[in-house]
């Protein structure tokens, strides 16, 4: 079910078929070899949740097939000149 207008965002970065998946509320928006790049999605995508007023949630699985849940990373800080 979509809806309109989402209250709240779900990012989840998992390790499936060796890569890392980055979903946003049950859809993937990508996909990538290193950990790094995919939390960086998620990053952006928090962006977007703060940039458009809606709460949101990270859900991380592991290689190891725990899970995670913290709150959204914040949004990457503007240097100078940017």
């Amino acid at each position: 079910m979509l809806v309109d207008k989402p209250t709240v965002m779900q990012i989840l970065v998992a390790w499936r078929d060796n890569k890392w998946i980055v979903e946003r509320n049950a859809v993937e928006v990508g996909a990538y070899a290193y950990r790094v790049h995919a939390i960086d999605r998620a990053k952006a995508l928090a962006a977007e949740a703060a940039a458009s007023g809606i709460d949101c949630y990270l859900l991380i699985r592991e290689r190891d097939g725990a899970w995670s849940e913290h709150p959204c990373p914040r949004r990457p800080r503007r240097r100078a000149g940017d």
